[in-house]
């Protein structure tokens, strides 16, 4: 009788480690795939795509103009600026954000570019305010493909030339 019972106990602990394979090969389904990791286009490239839209405007682009800015009497970096005129376009990242804090204005729509007056002797400048983390590209990385560098480069480009056109329709100086 003892020997059946422990036969019997062996059968039903492998049913038992069968039955328990069965369900967890079919819990999950598919295995968990790697999250998409997105970042934004580099300040870098960031300026070439913009340089590129300033010359199809005609306008010579110059690289980091420092102008006073904001209550305090900041700067604030031009990442890119018209030579001849007085205006130009600040990449912010999350970086320059934190380091303007209060004086950066808050965007109350996120598809609405900013557009800023310098301070002081640069009071006549004017700075549109682009955000790198408006132009995210995640580079093929994960199983979910969600934003090529092509779709964040065609996406700056588009708002360095709405900018270009307010500065024309606008007559910055």
């Amino acid at each position: 009788m003892l020997g059946q019972g422990a036969k019997f106990h062996d059968w039903f602990a492998h049913v038992a480690i069968g039955v328990t394979a069965v369900a967890w090969s079919g819990c999950g389904g598919v295995p968990a795939s790697a999250p998409t990791i997105l970042r934004p286009l580099d300040q870098p490239h960031a300026v070439a795509v913009m340089a590129r839209v300033f010359r199809e405007f005609g306008l010579e682009p110059v690289r980091n103009r420092l102008i006073h800015f904001g209550q305090k009497d900041g700067q604030l970096n031009l990442d890119i600026a018209s030579k001849q005129r007085r205006f130009g376009i600040a990449y912010i990242s999350w970086q320059d954000a934190d380091q303007l804090g209060d004086e950066l204005p808050k965007r109350h729509d996120p598809n609405a570019i900013l557009v800023v007056r310098g301070a002081g002797e640069d009071d006549d400048v004017r700075a549109a305010l682009l955000f790198a983390a408006d132009y995210m590209q995640d580079d093929l990385s994960g199983e979910e493909h969600t934003s090529t560098a092509i779709a964040a480069e065609q996406k700056l480009e588009l708002a360095t030339r709405d900018v270009l056109r307010r500065a024309e329709h606008e007559s910055w100086p």
